[in-house]
């Protein structure tokens, strides 16, 4: 190579060079440069959507708010399966992760939940009375796992007089 460089002439040379740095530029040009222009766009295309949906939920959120307050806690249909309410007030809650087992009864639901958290777990049983018309027939609590936490079992009917 050495040799063939030496054999060129100055003008060949700067030729030689000029190209070398022309495809250098268009190398970096192509691969490093042009897809970060790129992905900025997109991001920035991102950012802007992402900021659109902030305006929104910010525009939503005094009308949620007034639901919530105004809202309280979901009344049980009639008819309405009580497995299906202990577990699904259970869950929203936050004693899913607790949750072992329901079981339905001839006349109401039978449900263990292990390692539930104590203050959440009498939030759940007195909304199960004031807002879905269950009542506590049975209920054991043994200490749990770790402070805080407890393991129950209970047992729970519809209201007499409600459905």
């Amino acid at each position: 190579m050495k040799a063939w460089w030496d054999g060129l002439a100055d003008r060949e040379r700067r030729i030689v060079l000029l190209a070398a740095l022309v495809g250098l530029l268009a190398g970096a040009f192509l691969f490093v440069l042009e897809p970060a222009l790129e992905r900025r766009e997109l991001l920035a295309d991102r950012l802007q959507q992402l900021v659109d949906e902030h305006a929104w939920m910010q525009a939503q959120a005094p009308a949620v708010r007034a639901r919530a307050q105004t809202a309280g806690p979901v009344p049980t249909r009639p008819g309405g399966s009580p497995l299906g309410i202990v577990d699904v007030s259970a869950r929203s809650a936050g004693l899913g992760a607790a949750l072992r087992r329901v079981r339905p009864l001839e006349s109401g639901v039978e449900a263990e939940l292990e390692g539930a958290a104590y203050p959440a777990l009498i939030r759940w049983l007195a909304t199960l009375e004031s807002g879905h018309g269950l009542q506590v027939i049975s209920l054991g609590i043994d200490p749990g796992p770790e402070p805080g936490r407890v393991n129950v079992q209970l047992r729970v009917e519809p209201m007499t007089g409600r459905s």
